[in-house]
């Protein structure tokens, strides 16, 4: 089966899956996976209202995704506070830059935060936690979490269908391609993950720390 009939037809449950590894702090692309799945999609002529329902479906699944998972973070925020802070910054290159860049964005800002904390990597992850950790209401915190995840798989969705015609392009090429390209794929996302944990060792070393995972 060709990607783009692949994405068209099982578009919803990649988005979802997508959202949720990404929500719970794995390294999984996200913002790629909306834009293939909105130009696979965006197929019927400009105009016809039946072209927005596909699209909304994907963004319900998207927001259904990243909400549920952001309660895990929120609910461990509540209930352990910074130490879930810290678990989370964990996840990230560097631990005290990720907690004193949010405490700061969270006092300037407050829950807020949550409408624009997706469009800065890392910030989400670790400014839902310290929602909890605050006390911030639950109603609160639902209701700016569902727009902040909106308003950005809305942003991938729309770009990935006002430019169909050159993904599609693209993705029949990958087609023609067959396993090669997914094998090449596959091997570049390693390389990246492997990059991405020797910097946050190196850097480790260089602060005098332990690397995260050996204490």
């Amino acid at each position: 089966m060709p990607p783009h009939e692949w994405i068209a037809q099982y578009g919803a449950l990649l988005v979802f899956l997508n959202v949720l590894g990404a929500s719970l702090g794995l390294p999984v692309p996200v913002m790629p996976t909306l834009i293939a799945v909105g130009a696979c999609h965006a197929v019927r002529p400009a105009g016809s209202w039946m072209a927005a329902m596909p699209l909304c479906l994907m963004l319900g699944a998207a927001v259904l995704a990243g909400v549920l998972a952001d309660l895990i973070w929120y609910v461990g925020g509540v209930r352990y506070g910074p130490r879930t802070l810290n678990t989370v910054c964990n996840l990230t290159l560097s631990r005290d830059a990720c907690v004193t860049k949010t405490e700061k964005f969270f006092g300037r800002w407050g829950v807020r935060l949550l409408i624009v904390a997706r469009f800065v990597p890392g910030l989400s992850l670790v400014a839902v936690p310290l929602c909890g950790a605050m006390g911030v209401r639950l109603r609160s915190f639902i209701w700016h979490d569902c727009v902040g995840v909106a308003l950005w798989a809305s942003v991938g969705l729309v770009l990935g269908a006002s430019f169909a015609a050159q993904i599609h392009q693209l993705l029949g090429a990958l087609s023609a391609v067959g396993g090669q390209a997914l094998i090449g794929l596959g091997v570049l996302a390693a390389t990246y993950l492997a990059y991405r944990c020797a910097r946050r060792v190196r850097r480790s070393r260089t602060q005098g720390k332990p690397p995260i995972g050996t204490r």
